[in-house]
């Protein structure tokens, strides 16, 4: 069988999803997980490479293998065989075209800002702590800009030989009580690119860059215009389109 699985975790003490040689990954639990229920056949193959310290409310892996729990226990019995920190959410049977990474439409990731005077233990492993006031509608501004296919060097660690051009379909900044949450929807991201790009935006909040600044970053192609990467904890996976 081709197996479909909806995984959500917090990747706090997690060193990505990929496997890492003597480091903890979230892909590591999860093939433990499976080697305990049946045989896999195949990679794991995931839409979304998540680095050190990202989470995940949406990652979709796949798989060919042959599990002992139907289809429809098989959700509760990986959660049976996984840490706390990561949860299966769904499984189905998929066609043998369908692999989670090559089949996948659209990623789509939100950074979350927490907006406050002090930081809040609660919060601190999954938002970004801000004491500064944001301007939100520059911010929106700024982001509208990103809409659309082009080349997002400027705000990505770029690899030989491979293309930067993204086409960012969908983006928009949101506002509830005192969380902020930058959300792009693409059909794939560069490394670093969402960090990168929240991490200028924060400096139009902030009144730092004017949105022309930001334009002009974007345009250079040159990631050293780009302001500094906002830390990992602050970013999810939110969903992946197919």
């Amino acid at each position: 069988m081709n197996y479909k699985i909806i995984l959500e975790y917090d990747g706090t003490d997690y060193h990505g999803f990929q496997i890492q040689l003597q480091l903890p990954t979230v892909q590591l639990a999860l093939e433990n997980a499976i080697a305990r229920l049946g045989t896999r056949e195949s990679p794991i193959y995931a839409a979304g490479r998540t680095d050190t310290g990202v989470h995940a409310r949406g990652q979709v892996i796949s798989f060919r293998g042959s599990m002992k729990p139907e289809i429809r226990r098989l959700p509760s019995a990986l959660n049976a065989f996984l840490p706390g920190d990561i949860v299966a959410r769904d499984c189905s049977e998929e066609d043998d075209s369908f692999n989670a990474r090559r089949s996948a439409l659209a990623r789509e990731y939100i950074y979350y800002i927490h907006l406050s005077r002090f930081p809040s233990p609660f919060n601190r492993r999954f938002t970004y702590h801000c004491d500064s006031t944001l301007d939100l509608e520059n911010m929106a501004s700024a982001l509208e800009m990103t809409v659309g296919k082009r080349d997002f060097a400027a705000f990505a660690r770029s690899e030989r030989g491979k293309t930067t051009v993204r086409e960012v379909q969908e983006a928009g900044i949101f506002a509830k009580g005192d969380i902020v949450a930058i959300q792009v929807r693409a059909n794939a991201f560069i490394w670093m690119m969402m960090r990168m790009l929240c991490g200028s935006l924060l400096e139009v909040g902030r009144g730092k860059w004017s949105i022309d600044r930001f334009h002009e970053a974007l345009e250079s192609c040159d990631n050293s215009n780009s302001a500094a990467a906002l830390p990992p904890h602050g970013l999810v996976l939110e969903q992946v389109h197919y």
